[in-house]
């Protein structure tokens, strides 16, 4: 009922009134009360909704390239209102954190490190035992210039896993830029121990055979993918020459094959030949293909001391001569192999 209307009904009211207290007409009339608009609030959406919207969201990311500016942009302002309505309202915190780190790496690719780095802190703070948001979150702060804060938190990622080497590196980076240098040095002098250490895992032998198991072995082959340098390298080699176990010679030729170093190329040859299984035969072709497509040098270097122990070919005298046959030694007077 309109307010003019209202007053209009009113004054009929006290005219009417006033009749009937002189004695002229009915009684007064009581004017109903004003309706009061009721507002209709949406239905909440379900975490299995959003979750659905977060998948696609994803999805449709995912097929963008991340050097389409343009893409990106438009990825931006059509998703980041999605998102961002799942990171502030679904009921499951691991819903709201990956939408945070989703929202986050958009605006990251965008430029906008300071909307990154917030909805990188928010995904931690759902999620305060995962070291994921930890790990984006030490890079974002890193690429934003703000070293000190970036390398206490890869401190904490090298703590959860201290044979992440490719981690050790960049907590190594961070404290020079953040002026560290002492910090810095420990870091890669625990870089280079675990290095050697995967390297033992992955190679050591007894009398009784290899002193890890397959599983163990593998695990180690794959860790060493950062570690891009000769010593690593002719291990590597010397790893894929002795090794029994065609799941953990598959995993060694991958770690090659993502590493591309051009020297792996004439021993993954040769090996081709020679490999009797049939699923490391197709992981070598893949690798060979790698190398081709993107052939990297190692460092230059000789290999570090400690790269083969004398008790990974049985322990006899001459086993660490004979870990290297296909590869000149830098102690030789030869050039650094490549590797």
């Amino acid at each position: 009922m309109g307010a003019g209307r209202f007053r209009a009904f009113r004054g009929l009211v006290v005219l009417t009134a006033m009749s009937g207290a002189f004695g002229c007409g009915p009684g007064p009339i009581q004017a109903p009360p004003p309706k009061v608009a009721v507002k209709s609030e949406a239905p909440a959406i379900d975490d299995d909704a959003l979750a659905g919207r977060y998948q696609a969201a994803k999805e449709r990311i995912s097929a963008i390239d991340p050097a389409d500016a343009m893409g990106m942009r438009g990825a931006l302002s059509e998703l980041g209102p999605q998102l961002r309505e799942i990171a502030e309202s679904a009921k499951a915190a691991p819903l709201r954190a990956n939408a945070s780190l989703l929202l986050g790496s958009l605006y990251q690719t965008n430029g906008d490190s300071r909307a990154a780095i917030a909805f990188y802190r928010q995904a931690g703070a759902l999620l305060p035992g995962e070291i994921e948001p930890v790990r984006v979150l030490a890079l974002a702060l890193g690429a934003d210039g703000q070293f000190a804060e970036a390398a206490g938190l890869q401190r904490r990622v090298v703590e959860d896993d201290a044979d992440d080497l490719a981690a050790w590196l960049l907590l190594g980076e961070l404290l020079v830029k953040a002026g560290d240098r002492e910090g810095a040095s420990a870091a890669y002098i625990a870089y280079e121990i675990r290095r050697k250490g995967l390297i033992d895992g992955l190679t050591l032998r007894g009398e009784e055979g290899f002193v890890k198991g397959p599983e163990e072995r593998s695990a180690c082959a794959a860790a060493l993918t950062p570690a891009a340098d000769n010593g690593t390298a002719i291990a590597l080699v010397y790893a894929l020459k002795y090794e029994t176990d065609p799941k953990v010679r598959a995993v060694i030729v991958e770690t090659m094959g993502i590493q591309r170093l051009a020297g792996y190329q004439e021993v993954l040859a040769e090996r081709q030949a020679s490999e009797g299984d049939a699923g490391v035969k197709e992981v070598i072709t893949w690798a060979l293909a790698e190398i081709a497509r993107d052939p990297l040098d190692t460092r230059p270097g000789p290999p570090p001391e400690l790269m083969i122990p004398e008790s990974a070919a049985g322990g006899g005298p001459g086993a660490a001569e004979d870990a290297t046959p296909s590869l000149a030694r830098p102690d030789d007077g030869a050039a650094a192999p490549s590797p």
